[in-house]
């Protein structure tokens, strides 16, 4: 299962996200809104992206609205030299990781943002700042070019996206596809009335997709609006795009724009 900060947490947990999700009541609220989200809004992309490691591959193009994918598993040459630009907060972050290859996906996902953000501002991947919000949201900084320019990352297992708008709030969320044993209560405390009722609806053998598609969109949302899961902020259908793909075999992401 999966955390308020979006990470795999372990079964023995479930307890303790249930009351983090019952203690802040505003997820529900935050949930409402997604009625009708995957019928007129959605795009449903479920193009696979072939990833090789060390390669950036664009999952989707349109409208000033970029998702690109890449693998984290890769060789430590690789390693350094994404991560020659990191500053020394991200460093201190990194090294805050207590196993080795989550110091290393950290590392190679933030480098790579750098990277991204840097190709379009025009400037070097040091010189990339960064800003947060009340909540962490990152964000450019108010003294960077082109700092209009949105931007949402998300990681799982081996593989990491950025998604980048030009115009618009942007958030992004891939999740692996693994057995989630508690899906039923989780989906059963957090989503809509309307939303678990289609849940319940799917066959056993449709249930976990259709969790992971229900989850995916709800984080991306959450992110695009800055707020973190369990804010008591609402949201509209009508005011975002919603688009699904599929980063790489084993994987669902949703990626949702502001319209």
């Amino acid at each position: 299962m999966f955390g308020p900060d979006g990470r795999a947490v372990a079964h023995s947990q479930l307890t303790a996200f249930r009351q983090w999700c019952e203690d802040r009541l505003g997820y529900r609220k935050l949930e409402r809104g997604a009625r009708g989200a995957s019928t007129a809004l959605s795009s449903f992309l479920d193009k696979t992206v072939e990833l090789r490691p060390g390669i950036i591959m664009p999952v989707f193009e349109n409208d000033g609205l970029e998702v690109l994918a890449f693998m984290l598993d890769v060789e430590q040459d690789i390693i350094r030299g994404i991560g020659v630009c990191l500053n020394e907060e991200e460093r201190r972050r990194a090294e805050g990781f207590r196993l080795e290859r989550d110091r290393r996906r950290f590392v190679a996902t933030r480098g790579q943002l750098r990277w991204f953000l840097a190709s379009k501002l025009g400037i070097s991947p040091s010189d990339v700042e960064l800003e947060y919000g009340r909540l962490g949201k990152p964000h450019l900084s108010h003294r960077m070019p082109a700092r209009d320019l949105r931007f949402s990352v998300s990681r799982s297992g081996d593989v990491a996206v950025v998604a980048l708008s030009a115009k618009q709030e942007v958030g992004v969320d891939i999740e692996a596809v693994l057995p989630v044993p508690e899906a039923d209560e989780i989906a059963a405390l957090c989503l809509s009335a309307s939303e678990y009722g289609s849940y319940t609806a799917l066959g056993p053998e449709d249930r976990l997709e259709g969790f992971l598609r229900r989850w995916t969109r709800l984080e991306a949302i959450s992110k695009a609006l800055g707020c973190g899961l369990g804010q008591p902020l609402s949201w509209d259908e009508r005011d975002w795009a919603v688009r699904r793909f599929v980063p790489k075999p084993g994987y669902i992401g949703t990626v949702v724009v502001r319209n």
